[in-house]
């Protein structure tokens, strides 16, 4: 085996090793419905492979975050009041097309900018 060889070998083998050691905490992201009670759309799932077990959730969370504060944005530009009755929300696994909608959304824009 020559030495392009080993490199190649060697690195398919620490890549390989990384995959096996880390497992993704998959998060999903839904989004109800005004028009179908109870439905709970697949918006998106979070499944990176990090070193930080947080990491999809924390992402999903500020993406269902900024979404709900968007909607929130889009009717005051309408000049209407936002539906509380619908948004978005994360939840730990899969998706799951049966299961609990929340009551309430939480809606937030990134405080560090203007």
């Amino acid at each position: 085996m020559n030495n392009i060889q080993f490199a190649v070998a060697s690195l398919a083998f620490v890549s390989l090793a990384g995959c096996s050691q880390h497992e993704p905490t998959e998060v999903t992201l839904y989004r109800n419905s005004p028009f179908l009670i109870g439905a709970r759309i697949h918006w998106s799932t979070f499944d990176a492979v990090e070193d930080d077990p947080n990491y999809n959730a924390n992402n999903c969370a500020m993406a269902a975050r900024l979404l709900n504060a968007n909607m929130t944005a889009s009717a005051k530009a309408e000049g209407k009041a936002r539906d509380p009755s619908i948004g978005f929300w994360c939840e730990l696994g899969r998706y799951e097309q049966e299961g609990p909608v929340p009551d309430s959304f939480f809606a937030a824009y990134p405080t560090d900018v203007n």
